[in-house]
């Protein structure tokens, strides 16, 4: 640990319930959870082997409550050095209405700046899959554009497009990175080249080998897969993507309204 680095020490854990019902290790997390509500972002919690010594648990029960803090997104993981306090206020991914939100745009929302570093920008043929939620023909020539979001210094999301060359007949590694991918489209077609709509999942992943070095995590990171079918705004497919996001740094957040004509299970169902 640093001399000038803040850390809370073991001590801020009381004895487990054996009788509980409740697992150890997440009796632990509660714990952590509830005191680090009223600390700072980049507090160091008790170590593994801090946790081990104060309740006489095993390696693995204290690596697990960590574990299920970084799932909350309440705390950071940083390999070599320790679990700290994360950043509260994180981006918002919303379904605010006036603009399709790109990850870079909702990053700069949350006050964040960006940048958008291309990995790969190439034209290819498109794969089955990729052909067919795009409503193309397989082998249709596509863009694959892979790209990191870097967000104050720290690499947040890895993302891989692809977009019609029929729709999108010019991409730059210069623009992108100038931008980003949805403002080059705004540029390159006006507003009618930029997607206006998107049906999007989150689910959650594991970081394998490629992601967590690009986002510079260990292997097996908790992450966010997002995938996003974009629309132009006469229903043209015109992207789509796979994102592994730091879950850390972004929220979702929605509005239900339980009044409409259309209850959100039938909208799951709509083609």
């Amino acid at each position: 640990m640093r001399d000038d680095e803040e850390a809370l020490g073991a001590d801020v854990l009381r004895d487990l319930d054996t009788d509980s019902h409740v697992s150890r290790y997440r009796q632990i997390a509660d714990q952590l959870a509830a005191v680090i509500l009223d600390q700072r972002p980049g507090v160091r919690l008790p170590s593994e082997f801090e946790i081990v010594q104060r309740l006489s648990v095993s390696r693995a029960t204290a690596t697990q409550a960590l574990r299920d803090l970084e799932q909350r997104g309440l705390v950071i993981r940083r390999q070599g050095r320790g679990t700290f306090v994360a950043d509260s206020s994180r981006a918002i991914r919303s379904n605010r209405p006036g603009i399709l939100p790109s990850f870079s745009e909702d990053l700069r929302a949350a006050g964040r700046q960006t940048r958008e570093q291309v990995i790969t920008l190439e034209v290819i043929g498109a794969p089955s899959e990729i052909a067919a939620t795009l409503g193309l023909v397989a082998g249709d020539d596509v863009w694959r554009v892979e790209r990191l979001i870097v967000s104050d210094g720290d690499p947040v999301v890895h993302l891989t497009s692809w977009l019609p060359c029929a729709l999108v007949p010019t991409l730059t590694r210069s623009a992108i990175e100038q931008g980003s991918l949805y403002e080059q489209l705004e540029k390159i077609e006006g507003s009618p080249g930029r997607p206006c709509s998107a049906d999007e999942q989150w689910t959650a992943a594991s970081a394998l080998t490629e992601t967590a070095n690009l986002l510079a995590v260990p292997r097996h990171t908790p992450v966010m897969r997002v995938t996003r079918t974009a629309y132009l705004h006469d229903q043209r497919a015109v992207e789509y993507s796979i994102s592994y996001v730091r879950g850390e740094i972004f929220a979702v957040s929605l509005h239900i309204d339980a009044h409409r004509h259309r209850s959100l299970a039938q909208i799951a169902e709509a083609p």
